[in-house]
């Protein structure tokens, strides 16, 4: 079995901050993965694909994840950035959040 995130993952974030998806993810998804695994002859009992949404209530959580998550947005930093963040900023105050959608699936293959 397993449990991935996929290539769409959080791909709001990316659009807001005009930094294109990290092409090295590019094929991480549901379908490419069962392609793979049905190749290597394991029949696979169970899969799914989900995109539950997460929000982000205030900026500083968000530059917090990025700075964690070095992969989402690669060189990440405020400063570069600043214009893009205040306008996701600005989502947050009108809305009370940034939502986006995680990107996540599941194989269990026998």
């Amino acid at each position: 079995m397993i449990q991935q995130v996929g290539v769409l993952d959080f791909t709001q974030i990316n659009e807001y901050l005009e930094v294109p998806i990290n092409k090295e993810f590019s094929k991480w998804n549901l379908k490419t993965d069962s392609n793979e695994i049905n190749k290597n002859d394991f029949n696979i009992v169970f899969s799914k694909e989900e995109f539950p949404v997460q929000r982000f209530y205030d900026i500083g959580a968000l530059v917090y994840y990025l700075q964690a998550i070095p992969w989402q947005v690669p060189n990440f930093n405020t400063e570069t950035h600043m214009d893009e963040l205040y306008k996701i900023h600005q989502v947050i105050q009108s809305k009370g959040f940034f939502g986006v959608e995680k990107h996540r699936f599941i194989i269990k293959a026998e």
